[in-house]
């Protein structure tokens, strides 16, 4: 199976070089149309399957961004993208408020505890 991926991939390689060959004569032929004012539009292309694209993962080519358009449609998508939120109800928003308040006194007190702890410790050893 190996063996027929690398066999696929020299195949695609040399279509590419062929085509680009191809593409280049294709303009050095057509130095003389263009000086005469004629483009030639014609294109080598080669057909690839898209077993072989899968197999191979060929990327695709990047689409070009038009910068204005973007630009423009950027608050419409921000908008979007802010009514898709799933916005917490009061009674979850209280609960939640509720739980850190008592999280952060019980952590005081421990903390305190543990503070006052260490002083009598330190003053039985003479620390202090």
């Amino acid at each position: 199976m190996a063996k027929h991926d690398k066999q696929l991939k020299k195949e695609l390689k040399a279509q590419a070089k062929l085509a680009k060959m191809a593409n280049k004569q294709s303009l050095t032929g057509n130095e003389d149309q263009l000086n005469s004012g004629k483009q030639s539009t014609k294109k080598v292309a080669t057909k690839i399957s898209k077993e072989t694209k899968a197999k191979i993962k060929v990327k695709p080519e990047k689409e070009k961004v038009d910068i204005k358009l973007a630009f423009k449609e950027f608050p419409i998508k921000m908008a979007k993208e802010v009514n898709k939120i799933k916005w917490s109800g009061r009674e979850n928003l209280t609960r939640k408020f509720i739980i850190v308040i008592l999280f952060m006194l019980f952590f005081a007190v421990l903390f305190f505890f543990v503070d006052w702890g260490l002083q009598q410790l330190f003053v039985l050893i003479k620390v202090i």
